[in-house]
């Protein structure tokens, strides 16, 4: 399954302060300046997000809310459930292109926003070892290859992530694009899952047997009955 959000109202006010900070300096951009940005008061602005540092991952909180919600109410098999969670997260990030390279810049120049950024991504690895441990058969050392799972599929999206928010922007891309990379990054997930699934759930995706091929000699004219006999004799 691949998740397409749309664009949420709610992150509009964080996105205008993240281009804000982006295009001003992360330094030289004060609350007031970010307030203004986002249409709000100073107090409101408080209210709502904290800081600078916490409305650049803003859309984060909510979006790892939506993640740990998707995940307690999914039907999918638990390794599936992960992958589609991951790809919830990937998609915002196409849907919300500007702001998700101006914090990519932003996290370029500012070591603290890059340290958070772990934080953040450890919290989505967490929802994820939780769902698979609440949700696969006991087994031994069924925890650590959990959290080996969660991790590695964090780490996939954060590869894919990283490789997108680097290449340039280019004009005007069409929507299939961003359908492509969803495809392209739930494939290697799934190829992720089928790594780890033996382990974690103790099957793996069938495979069509190989045929067997029998080959056997008869008289000319030989009739049903001793063609069958003869296929009976060879695979004995």
């Amino acid at each position: 399954m691949i998740s397409h959000p749309t664009r949420h109202d709610a992150d509009r006010p964080a996105a205008a302060a993240i281009g804000l900070l982006a295009g001003q300096g992360y330094d030289t951009t004060s609350v007031d300046d970010l307030a203004d940005a986002a249409g709000m008061s100073r107090s409101t602005f408080f209210r709502k997000f904290g800081s600078k540092e916490d409305v650049v991952f803003a859309d984060h909180e909510r979006i790892l809310r939506q993640v740990t919600d998707r995940l307690a109410e999914t039907m999918l098999e638990p390794l599936a459930a992960i992958e589609d969670a991951a790809l919830l997260v990937f998609n915002h990030h196409l849907r919300n292109p500007e702001t998700s390279r101006a914090r990519y810049e932003l996290m370029q120049a500012v070591p603290a926003l890059r340290d958070r950024e772990l934080v953040t991504s450890h919290r989505y690895e967490r929802a994820f070892v939780l769902h698979l441990l609440d949700k696969l058969p006991d087994a031994e050392q069924r925890e650590y290859t959990a959290v080996a799972f969660a991790a590695a599929a964090v780490a996939v999206h954060n590869a894919f992530l990283r490789r997108w928010l680097r290449a340039a922007p280019a004009a005007q891309e069409p929507e299939t694009a961003d359908r492509d990379r969803s495809a392209e990054l739930a494939n290697e997930l799934r190829a992720l899952s089928g790594i780890f699934r033996p382990v974690l759930l103790g099957t793996a995706p069938s495979t069509p047997a190989s045929p067997a091929v029998v080959v056997t000699v008869l008289a000319e004219g030989a009739d049903k009955d001793a063609i069958i006999q003869a296929v009976r004799d060879a695979l004995d």
